[in-house]
Parts: C-alpha cells; structure tokens; sequence
C-alpha cells in the first residue's frame, strides 16, 4: 500500500529504533485515528460556525487541541501516558458532545473500543476501559438525555457522525490489518534469508572440511617422498640418475601442489575479505602467453600441443582474476588430456563481450556433472589422466572470480570426445 511521505510522517510520529513491530504497529494506527478525527473536526467546525453551532464549536476546537496535545506527547515518546490520556479524555469528550447536543457522536465510542483493544497491552487496563466505553455507549443509547441537551443536531448531522464513526472504526482496523500482513511478509522475509544464510554457512563449512582433508591428504604424499629421498642421499643409498629421477617426479607434484595451495589460498581470501575486482584494458596474447609460460613443465611432462587461435579484441577484466581463470581452465585441460593430444584455445569477440574458449581431447564428464561442476556444494576432484590430483576447488573460484568480472562461465562437451570450458568477459569500449 503506498503512503504519501507527508501522511507517513503523521503516522511515524513517536517512532523509535528501540520500539518494537507491534508497539511501533499500534504507534501508527493511533496516529491514523487520531489524524483522521482532528481532520473531521476541522471540516465540521466552520459547518458549524455556519448554523450558529457556537457550544460544538467550542467542544470540536477542544478536541482538535486535545488531539494535538497528545501527537506532541507522542514526539517526545511518553506513548502509554499519551495513549492514556487520549484515551479518557476523547471517550468524556464523546459522551459529553453525544449527550449535549445529540449529533449520533455517542457512535465514536465504537471506534474508540477498537483502539483501546489495538492500542494497550495489560488485560486488566483493556478491560476497564472498554467496560466504561461499553457503559457510555449503552447509557446514551437507552437513557433519555433530552433534559442534559443544549441543542439538537439535524438528523443529517446524527447520520455523517454515525458513518464517520463507523468508517473509523473500519479504516483503524483496515490500516492494522494492513501492518499485521506487512510485519508478517517481513517476518517471512527474515526468516528466509536466515535459512538461506544458514544454507550458506553449512555449506561453507562442508567445502572447508572436504578442501582441508584433500589439503592435508595431498601435502603428506609428496612431503614423505622429499623426506624418503633425502634420507637415502644422506645415506649415499642413491645413484646421481636415480636421485634425478626422483626430484623431476617430486618437484612435478610439489608443482601441482603448489597450484592447490594457490587456490586454496585464493578462496579463502575471498571468503574472508570478499572478491574486489579492479577491470582494465587487458591484452588476450599477452596474458595467454604469460599463462603457458607459467604452464610450460606441465605440457612438456604429457607432451601436450597448444593450439591458440586469437581472433577478438582486448578484455574488460581484471588481470590477476583473468590470469587464475586461464591457469585454472588450462591446468584442467592439461590434467585430462591424454600425452601427445592437442589442447585448443579460441579467443573472439561476439555481442559487445570477448569469449574464450579451451577445449581438450581427454575422458571428458558426464551431464550430471557438467550440471554441477561449478557448485560450491558438491567438491568433486576427479583424477587425471596420468593419476594427477586437484582439490575440486579450481573450476568454483573460476565461477567467483568471472562473475565478479561481469563474466559468465560454462562447459560442454567436445565432439567427439573431451570437454570445452568457455567464459565470457565485457569488451573494451
């Protein structure tokens, strides 16, 4: 429901940040009430002036004051005190305007039940005041009040106060209604995103309890071998071409260890601190040079052909999250590409965004786990095709850092065998 900013700041007077929903809900509803019957006054006192009405006047410019007295209590948050008095004071201001002149006004003592069940919290004060407005309206319902008039209303003035009563009454419930659905779609709300964030922190939970286990696991492996091979050199049990081979196969394990350590290190940065991207003007020939540079042992070890066809512009990304995607994609492919096979790299540009693709000939996945291979849910480290292990953690941080870049990521399987991973990033003006 929209509310015009001059009428919700009638109704938010009194609020506070200590109130709580339901006192802050109430707060508002008396305010309306109140607002809408200085409101009423205000039109019926020149009506009045008018037809030479001059002892309602009086009586309608008391409770118009009267009124405002309580909104400027209400300001200085004195809201039980401002409640109670309003309260007493419009049900004798009711009763004496009902029974002086009876103009039908006996008929707000209905609205003013209504408030006073909204308005208050003690049972016992609820009850009180709404036994004597109960008593008021009965007693000048039955009770012949002529010899206390002053002067008689028409009997169309009797029939607007009965209705203005009556639509009080509705509108002060109406507008409580309306704050009891909003507050709950709030509540609702809440509750939501408290699952969501609870989702979140389990699952956050579960992917730092699987990424240290494969951590720890794959730290031992090379680790024992360093220690094995150093005691047998320091034992002399080892021949120069056997030590040799041996520190190629472990510094080739260090290295792809290295790179887990990297990601690892990388996401937990960025679950700690957050993902900042800082785009630039980025050279594609460059970065993918410097990226298989970095990558060159790795290819030479399986003998492994990059093929890089450049055919777009320049990329509006940042150049340490476009270097870890490259690495990460390009380690993949390395991973599952079978020794002597190809890996190839397309780079163009397509709808204002420049589109990278790697594409290898290796043992390629499955729908489901194409499906999933970018959740954070599900850390599946597949092994490669010369037994070669990962964390599972590559292809996620790829998916953070690309989108964090305004990019998209995504896989699909390569005819007739393999996978091709491609993401897309903004192009340069």
């Amino acid at each position: 429901m929209y509310i015009p900013r001059a009428i919700r700041s009638i109704l938010d007077i009194g609020i506070h940040a200590a109130l709580d929903p339901i006192e802050l809900k109430k707060t508002r509803v008396l305010n309306l009430c109140v607002t809408l019957g200085m409101l009423h006054n205000l039109i019926f006192i020149p009506i009045n002036i008018y037809e030479g009405h001059y002892w309602n006047v009086g009586l309608l410019t008391l409770n118009t004051t009267g009124g405002l007295i309580f909104l400027f209590i209400n300001y200085y948050k004195y809201i039980q005190t401002a409640r109670l008095i309003l309260n007493i004071l419009s049900t004798a201001s009711i009763c004496l305007s009902a029974i002086k002149f009876q103009n039908g006004n006996e008929y707000f003592l209905i609205a003013n039940l209504v408030i006073i069940n909204i308005i208050f919290k003690r049972p016992i004060l609820i009850t009180l005041l709404s036994a004597i407005t109960i008593f008021c309206f009965v007693f000048i319902r039955i009770t012949d009040t002529t010899i206390w008039m002053i002067e008689a209303f028409p009997e169309y003035r009797v029939n607007i106060n009965m209705t203005s009563a009556l639509i009080l009454a509705f509108l002060g419930l109406l507008y409580y209604r309306y704050e009891q659905i909003f507050y709950e779609k709030e509540l609702q709300e809440s509750q939501l995103n408290l699952e969501k964030k609870n989702a979140e922190l389990s699952e956050s939970n579960t992917t730092k309890e699987k990424l240290f286990s494969i951590i720890a696991h794959d730290l031992r492996s090379p680790i024992a071998q360093l220690r094995n091979t150093l005691d047998l050199v320091n034992k002399q049990l080892l021949t120069s071409e056997e030590f040799n081979k041996l520190t190629e196969h472990i510094s080739l394990q260090v290295k792809q260890l290295q790179g887990g350590l990297d990601n690892l290190l990388k996401w937990s940065n960025s679950q700690l601190e957050g993902i900042e991207a800082k785009p630039q003007k980025v050279d594609f020939n460059q970065m993918i040079s410097l990226v298989l540079s970095l990558m060159q042992a790795e290819l030479e070890n399986k003998e492994i052909k990059v093929n890089v066809r450049s055919e777009g512009g320049p990329i509006w990304a940042d150049p340490d999250h476009l270097q870890l995607v490259l690495r990460n994609l390009l380690s993949n492919a390395i991973k599952y590409s079978f020794k002597n096979h190809s890996i190839d790299i397309h780079h163009y540009t397509r709808n204002h965004e420049v589109i990278i693709s790697i594409a290898d000939q290796g043992d390629g996945m499955d729908k489901a786990l194409r499906d999933h291979v970018f959740s954070s849910a599900n850390i599946v480290s597949k092994r490669g095709t010369m037994n070669e292990k990962g964390t599972g953690l590559g292809l996620k941080l790829c998916k953070e850092f690309v989108e964090k870049n305004s990019g998209r990521i995504w896989v699909e399987e390569n005819q007739p065998k393999g996978s091709i991973f491609f993401v897309s990033f903004p192009a340069t003006i």
